[in-house]
């Protein structure tokens, strides 16, 4: 008897394991997000670097799935933009969502997202408001876009010259999006700081892609700010 109700116990316990529902992460944003210059996106890209780094610390309830788009913006009016994956987020329903976007807002003619800028506040208010829809509890975490490296190794003269246009851009992206969080009460992660002047980060012949390094430190300071805001748990 004693040995059948132990039996059960465990197979109880064991059944109400099986039923604890993960913690779902939502990794939005750009070609940055997606691990873009990687020979391997699925294993490398800073999101899938996430998961193993919230694993290896002992956070095992959690699944992250990677929502990265390349050239994508938050501006409605970009092509492409993040607007296209709602429906994938609402499939998804997050738990904590990860957003970094900004680089291809900088982009002038023949895009012309820079020129539709004035639009970018609002946009990203309405974006917030999506997924607050979608589950109001989530935790959302906006990120400045990576710091532009000019000093990144082999770049051209005509890529030298279209960053330096673009990257004071960067940076006044890095406030708009501050003053964003602030008025819509979510976290704010700086990325723009700790990238800049850091080319071993960077893809050569690039400047704006971080190398496996730099996706290494990327996800780092994701988990990292997770983990000081309490945003994950054990």
């Amino acid at each position: 008897m004693n040995r059948i109700f132990f039996l059960l116990c465990f197979l109880y316990a064991t059944n109400s394991k099986a039923q604890v529902a993960k913690e779902r992460i939502a990794c939005i944003g750009n070609s940055i997000t997606f691990g873009a210059r990687l020979t391997d996106p699925e294993t490398a890209s800073y999101p899938a670097v996430l998961s193993a780094l919230i694993a290896e610390n002992g956070y095992l309830n959690h699944e992250i799935k990677n929502f990265g788009i390349g050239g994508a913006t938050m501006l409605r009016f970009g092509i492409p933009n993040l607007w296209r994956i709602l429906d994938s987020l609402q499939y998804f329903r997050p738990d904590i969502v990860v957003i970094e976007a900004g680089t291809n807002e900088t982009v002038g003619a023949p895009r012309l997202n820079w020129e539709h800028i004035s639009e970018f506040e609002k946009d990203y208010s309405d974006y917030i408001t999506a997924i607050k829809k979608i589950n109001p509890e989530c935790s959302i975490i906006i990120c400045s876009p990576l710091d532009m490296v000019l000093e990144t190794k082999d770049l051209t003269q005509a890529r030298k010259d279209d960053l330096s246009g673009r990257r004071p851009r960067i940076w006044e992206l890095r406030e708009r999006i501050k003053k964003i969080a602030a008025k819509e009460h979510v976290f704010f992660l700086d990325l723009t700081k700790p990238f800049k002047g850091r080319p071993d980060l960077m893809t050569t012949t690039d400047g704006v892609h971080p190398n496996q390094d730099g996706y290494l430190y990327l996800a780092t300071l994701v988990f990292d700010y997770m983990r000081k805001k309490k945003i994950i748990v054990q």
